[in-house]
């Protein structure tokens, strides 16, 4: 995927926060991608796969008449993937693939998915783009991300917003777009897609070990930061550990910041 330079470090350094993240996240991926049309035996991408969390949950839903895929340009990640999905023991496969330059593989697809890949994109539309051309006439395209500004706990932890206007304005220096969720349903149109549907949700985050994601998300920016300026160490030192003491307290919950996901079909 085009990009100036990722926010976040990859392969085995983002590992942990990677997992964290996918359990406040699984459930809702799972829900939308079956409204979207996820069925057994479908053949699918996932596009920005990461460490295969969600590759291997769509790999489970298709069954073993179905076929995914994988791609991701990190290849670190994608060994992580490769043996998580070993050792789940599902069929899915694995690919470097820069697709907003060089597209997808043209696997007429049922259902093509990004998470969390748009808005770190300096060129999205190439990338929906490539997945729009990969699904077959009726296929399904399917896109989560993120309205940065909306990160919040409750009672609140005003080391949040913190975490909020330095994660956005450090994705912002590196060419991304941290509040490109209210704007998918406009990329999948203009990609020629119809029958949008969007919805929106806020992930809760009730465990100290979800909750920590977001302290080691500042853990992993802290190069990306340096780079943009964005925030001194002195600074995010601070906010990761007000972050992290919030994410300690029992009574407190963390909502992940609004999540739009939307879905659109290729024309028959």
């Amino acid at each position: 995927m085009e990009r100036a330079t990722y926010t976040i470090a990859g392969g085995a350094t983002d590992a942990d926060r990677l997992a964290r993240q996918a359990t406040v996240m699984a459930s809702s991926t799972l829900r939308f991608l079956e409204r979207a049309g996820l069925r057994g035996g479908d053949s699918c991408l996932d596009v920005g796969c990461g460490d295969g969390q969600t590759t291997i949950a769509m790999a489970r839903a298709v069954g073993t008449t179905g076929r995914v895929t994988g791609v991701d340009l990190d290849d670190g990640a994608l060994e992580i993937a490769r043996r998580a999905a070993d050792d789940a023991g599902v069929p899915a496969s694995f690919l470097h693939a820069d697709a907003g330059r060089d597209g997808l593989p043209d696997t007429g697809a049922d259902l093509a998915f990004a998470r969390l890949v748009l808005s770190h994109l300096v060129d999205p539309m190439a990338v929906v783009r490539a997945m729009a051309s990969a699904v077959r006439p009726g296929g399904v395209v399917a896109v989560e991300d993120i309205f940065t500004p909306t990160l919040r706990s409750e009672p609140p932890v005003p080391a949040l917003d913190d975490l909020a206007d330095v994660y956005a304005a450090t994705v912002r220096f590196h060419g991304g777009d941290p509040t490109i969720g209210p704007r998918l349903a406009a990329h999948l149109t203009a990609a020629g897609l119809v029958d949008v549907h969007e919805e929106t949700v806020e992930n809760p985050m009730t465990t100290a070990t979800q909750k920590m994601f977001l302290a080691e998300l500042l853990d992993n920016m802290r190069d990306a930061v340096a780079s943009a300026g964005t925030a001194t160490p002195d600074r995010l030192d601070t906010i990761r550990a007000a972050v992290a003491a919030g994410a300690q307290r029992p009574d407190t919950v963390f909502f992940q910041a609004r999540m739009h996901q939307v879905s659109a079909r290729r024309p028959q």
